[in-house]
């Protein structure tokens, strides 16, 4: 005959253990959901400055990336690396002037109301809208070597057509940006929906330039 064990010890050891466990695995998390929302809170409460300049510059990067890559499919060209550079610098010069611009207009404008977000758009597109083409223009191309002359030549010859582009594409997105979102996030929304937007830029400012000035010289050996 088998002896009877008794299995009761045993039970309430191995659910005490397990219970333990359980405990210590929550507190782990939590430890690491509060560590992360301390991080997000400092990114967009101490430092939004910093990140708002710094995500301005990797936003036109990753926007860059994705025009390369579509580039290098379509036209097999190489990947060229110092063009995202100066990407990356071009977004540090602007990241500054949308964080300085977008926290006055909020102070200006703090609620979030309808007409509210209908004057934002007007001062933003009126004001905003043309400086940030500027500076990408500008800076880009005195960052790729050309004189001061060669990047006022480029502003004239680009610049209507892109704020025409921009007066299309920005206010319905700025209109969800004024009307919903919180203003810390303002200036991190745009740049992540830039990363669309700067397929577009990089477009006009490397293949539209260089499709004209093919055909400058296309002209040039005609005539």
């Amino acid at each position: 005959m088998l002896p009877i064990v008794s299995t009761g010890p045993m039970m309430r050891n191995a659910v005490s253990h397990l219970r333990q466990r359980a405990t210590m695995s929550l507190h782990r998390n939590y430890s690491r959901g509060k560590t992360s929302d301390n991080i997000f809170g400092k990114m967009f409460g101490k430092y939004l400055a910093v990140t708002n300049i710094v995500g301005s510059g990797l936003l036109l990067v990753a926007g860059d990336v994705l025009t390369q890559q579509y580039e290098k499919a379509m036209q097999m060209k190489r990947f060229d690396f110092y063009r995202s550079g100066r990407m990356f610098v071009t977004g540090l010069v602007v990241g500054p002037v949308q964080h300085a611009f977008y926290s006055r207009l909020d102070r200006l404008l703090p609620d979030s109301k309808r007409v509210t977000a209908v004057k934002k758009i007007f001062f933003d597109q009126l004001f905003m809208s043309p400086t940030y083409i500027f500076l990408f223009f500008y800076v880009s191309s005195l960052l790729e070597g050309n004189t001061i002359k060669e990047s006022n030549a480029e502003i004239r010859e680009k610049f209507l057509y892109t704020w025409m582009l921009d007066c299309m594409i920005w206010p319905c997105v700025q209109y969800l940006n004024f009307r919903f979102l919180n203003p810390r996030h303002r200036v991190i929304f745009i740049n992540v929906t830039n990363c669309i937007y700067i397929v577009l830029l990089s477009y006009i400012k490397h293949d539209m330039g260089a499709n004209n000035h093919n055909q400058t010289k296309i002209k040039e050996k005609s005539d």
